[in-house]
């Protein structure tokens, strides 16, 4: 992999991982599905802005627009209504490890939907990121008791949002759609596909928004989606979708940094072999690519 497409997709890991840990505070202000519709509303307008801005808001043909519409339906709409039903059955650290299977789905649908080779060093990593996350997420006492259902959902989680990150904006991409244009195609399908979903989740989830809250959101929407998909974007630009995707793992290494940095938190020996596997994945894409 190129240095380039490296730094871009730590930067995009790196601000995703903003967005991660904002969410944790804003949850408490904000109903889960009202964070979800106003996240990525917000997100649209960024995008908009920043296309518009950077004179990249043009759709060349309608393929690389379904493509968009697709991964934005598929990671923010559906990734985000599984993940929803996973926390409501599942223990909150079963729920994010499972989710973060991501990479490992990432890289096996782009060998299998893109026809990219499968590289030794990419399944490595991936593999790498997802033990590394079984040791940094950590379980909390007085959790529920795990049930299959809500591993199942959260499973279903990463892979939807391995798939999404890799195959339809990777097709998008390289069918001409600038990743201005893909983002705002793919947060507008998110917020109109959460808000379909209001009839089915708002008996469920009472509606709770507190002014103060939506400060958090935009954090995580505009800092943590926005920006983090673009550079993700630009960094699948440079590089095949197999190799990058095991970068992706690197979020919850930078949630762990920044728990540190402004929670106050202090890790634990079984935190820091999973940053020590984390760096080894990520230093075997780099050379082993």
């Amino acid at each position: 992999m190129s240095s380039e497409a490296l730094i871009l997709a730590l930067a995009a890991s790196a601000a995703w991982g903003i967005g991660m840990t904002a969410a944790a505070p804003a949850i408490r202000y904000v109903d889960r599905l009202t964070y979800l519709i106003v996240r990525w509303g917000l997100v649209a307008v960024f995008a908009f802005a920043f296309a518009l801005a950077t004179r990249q808001l043009a759709v060349p043909t309608l393929e690389p627009a379904i493509w968009a519409v697709v991964a934005g339906l598929v990671d923010a709409t559906a990734g985000g209504f599984f993940y929803l039903l996973a926390l409501e059955r599942a223990s909150t650290y079963q729920v994010t490890t499972l989710s973060n299977t991501a990479p490992l789905w990432g890289v096996f649908g782009a060998v299998l939907l893109l026809g990219e080779p499968l590289r030794w060093s990419a399944a490595a990593a991936a593999g790498l990121v997802i033990l590394g996350s079984c040791f940094l997420v950590q379980r909390v006492e007085g959790e529920k008791r795990h049930r299959v259902t809500g591993a199942l959902f959260a499973l279903l989680t990463g892979i939807l949002w391995g798939v999404a990150e890799t195959v339809p904006a990777k097709l998008a991409l390289d069918r001409g759609l600038s990743p201005g244009t893909l983002l705002f195609l793919f947060a507008c399908a998110g917020c109109v596909g959460a808000a379909a979903l209001l009839p089915f989740l708002r008996p469920r989830i009472p509606v709770r928004a507190e002014a103060r809250g939506y400060l958090l959101v935009a954090l995580s929407g505009v800092v943590g989606a926005g920006v983090g998909w673009l550079l993700w974007l630009f960094s699948l630009e440079r590089a095949p979708a197999s190799v990058v995707a095991p970068v992706r793992g690197a979020t919850l290494l930078f949630c762990l940094l920044y728990s540190v940095v402004f929670l106050r938190e202090r890790p634990s020996p079984r935190s820091l072999v999973g940053v020590a596997l984390a760096v080894g994945a990520l230093l075997l894409v780099f050379f082993g690519s």
